[in-house]
């Protein structure tokens, strides 16, 4: 049941200084903006390069800690930032053709905004497969892609034309969103909502010119990066072998290309500055995945383990979200949804899965993890149970029933997941496998309030 709106701290505009902590009232009928940004493949670790970000967001926003992606790839994930589902509700379960175009549009909340009078608008990457030449629903603006990752050029649908921009993508984004936000203001009585997509830092990760040789943090791996023995780990773990030096090659390239997002965000927090909008829209930060510099001898995304479903998270709204505050609680991408409508006083027809995050949100125990695997990658299908404490993970065998391989991370004395309890042959530290099973089977077909 979406939760009456309450405050924790009143922020000053520009000063990013937290008030004493009292409820805020917002008037009746007044309907807040609302901004997502979605970087896409940025993993945790990664904020060091945005400065701009880290002052709006961290310093005048909360940064939720533990923030996850119920699925580790483009589609599905976005799919859950727009409607507030896990994928296997909302049945893009993967990047497959066909499963974008299928999405239930009367469950997104672009849907929802747009029949209460919201202005909409999108530019960027929309959902993988669409067809370049369909109108994305329920936006009144929009200039997007849905194939490939184009930094520069690339097949654009911009509000119905076919085009193919010159300018460095993010920098394009970056335009139209200041065209829309002085459009959308030029009468204030009508609330905006506004979805921004970068390219960035996905693969091949191309930098725009001013910071193609632009330093970057020194960085040293991580005890994943570096395991030797992965003889407990599934075949398709085993099979690769990313090195340290890729994860460098890899992690340079981003955070590069990442330079060009925290350039953007700042101008489009200066317009709204300007604009006297600030404090009147609510604004996420989030990547749609995170991606493996090697860890496990891994590289890209779609597994289970942290670097591929954790992923930077934030959230800011003066008056209405704490400033200046980590939030340690387990969050996930389906809460963005459920959160944009209770600060819209919307109630959805249909049950979604996440919660709201505002007032004094109720803190989850665990979240769901999910992938179904696509023919192109050796990947199977999985699913898991990730709490503070540990992470259970079961890979299947088609068509995703029979389970084939399982995995357990004690995440308070091996966070990076180096000795799976379950492959070590040693059976006196395993935990319960039938209960945690049966409890993983339920939460695979789970709906509504019975979500973890």
């Amino acid at each position: 049941m979406i939760s009456t709106v309450r405050a924790l701290v009143c922020v000053a505009a520009l000063a990013l200084t937290a008030c004493p902590q009292q409820p805020a009232v917002r008037s009746a009928g007044v309907k807040p903006n609302v901004l997502i940004i979605v970087v896409d493949d940025q993993r945790i670790g990664s904020l060091s390069v945005m400065p701009q970000t880290r002052h709006y967001f961290v310093q005048g926003g909360t940064n939720f800690k533990q923030a996850f992606v119920t699925t580790p790839l483009c589609c599905p994930s976005r799919s859950s930032i727009f409607s507030g589902l896990y994928a296997h509700n909302h049945g893009v379960i993967n990047n497959s053709p066909g499963l974008a175009e299928n999405l239930d549009q009367k469950t997104l909340v672009q849907y929802y905004l747009h029949r209460a009078g919201y202005r909409t608008g999108l530019f960027g990457k929309y959902l993988n497969k669409w067809r370049t030449t369909q109108a994305p629903p329920n936006f009144d603006d929009y200039s997007f892609f849905s194939k490939g990752e184009p930094y520069y050029r690339g097949n654009w649908n911009h509000n119905g034309n076919l085009v193919s921009p010159r300018m460095y993508s993010t920098t394009y984004i970056k335009k139209l969103s200041e065209q829309f936000l002085r459009s959308a203001e030029h009468r204030d009585s009508r609330p905006w909502f506004l979805y921004v997509a970068t390219a960035a830092p996905h693969g091949p990760s191309v930098a725009q010119d001013r910071y193609k040789k632009a330093p970057v943090p020194f960085w040293k791996g991580d005890p994943a990066v570096f395991e030797r023995d992965r003889s407990d780990k599934p075949p398709y773990v085993r099979q690769d072998h990313a090195s340290l030096a890729h994860g460098r090659s890899v992690r340079k390239r981003q955070l590069r290309s990442l330079m060009s997002v925290d350039n953007m965000v700042g101008q489009i927090i200066k317009l709204l500055h300007q604009l006297g909008e600030q404090r009147r829209t609510l604004v996420f930060f989030i990547s749609d995945n995170g991606v493996a510099w090697g860890d496990h001898g891994l590289r890209g995304k779609i597994v289970p383990y942290t670097p591929s479903i954790e992923v930077p998270m934030m959230m800011r709204w003066p008056g209405h979200v704490a400033a200046g505050r980590s939030d340690d609680s387990l969050v996930a991408n389906i809460d963005i949804a459920p959160t944009i409508l209770a600060a819209a006083d919307i109630s959805p027809s249909h049950a979604m899965d996440g919660r709201s995050l505002l007032g004094h949100h109720t803190r989850r125990s665990s979240i769901l993890t999910e992938y179904t695997r696509m023919p192109k990658y050796n990947v199977p299908t999985w699913a898991s149970i990730r709490t503070d404490a540990f992470q259970y993970i079961e890979d299947y065998n088609p068509p995703g029933t029979k389970v084939r391989f399982r995995e357990y991370y004690d995440l308070k004395r091996d966070p990076w997941q180096l000795h799976n309890l379950l492959g070590d042959r040693n059976t006196a530290n395993d935990p319960s496998v039938q209960a945690l099973s049966r409890r993983l089977a339920q939460e695979r077909s789970c709906a509504g309030s019975n979500c973890p």
